[in-house]
């Protein structure tokens, strides 16, 4: 019996499938949405499209977006955050407002749904159709500039 191809056969077979159950990579479980509201705020000197995103001493993950165009202070601005694992998501939402009140020039808003780990954030402007990608550690201080592209 150990001595025949079929055993071997078998074997190689059993062998490779434990090896391709052992490689697969795990799964990154549900993806977990959290909406968050935003402030704007007028800005005189103006900049390109970009994003700072830092982290507060609370380990708060605060994302500053420059550059908005064409929103008025009496729109809004949001972010809808999508977290699958350590993969993040933000997806920004702006409203533009009348046309007649003051022209905002910055969007802020706070996240606080991350816990003290590594993230890979994809940041999108589905309004100006732009976006930015960077890693960060939500450690207290850290702090990613990235332009929206």
């Amino acid at each position: 019996m150990f001595g025949s191809i079929e055993f071997y056969v078998v074997a190689v077979f059993l062998a490779a499938a434990v090896i391709g159950l052992a490689a697969m990579p795990r799964t990154k479980g549900e993806v977990r949405t959290f909406l968050y509201a935003g402030e704007l705020a007028p800005d005189s000197t103006p900049s390109e499209a970009g994003i700072v995103a830092r982290v507060d001493d609370r380990g708060r993950l605060e994302i500053y977006r420059y550059g908005l165009e064409g929103i008025s202070m009496a729109g809004a601005y949001s972010l809808a955050v999508k977290i699958a694992g350590f993969d993040v998501t933000i997806e920004e939402r702006l409203t533009a407002g009348p046309q007649n009140a003051e022209e905002a020039a910055i969007g802020f808003a706070s996240i606080d749904c991350l816990g003290s780990e590594r993230y890979h954030i994809q940041y999108r402007s589905e309004a100006s159709g732009r976006s930015a990608a960077f890693s960060i550690n939500i450690r207290p201080g850290n702090e990613v500039k990235r332009l929206l592209i």
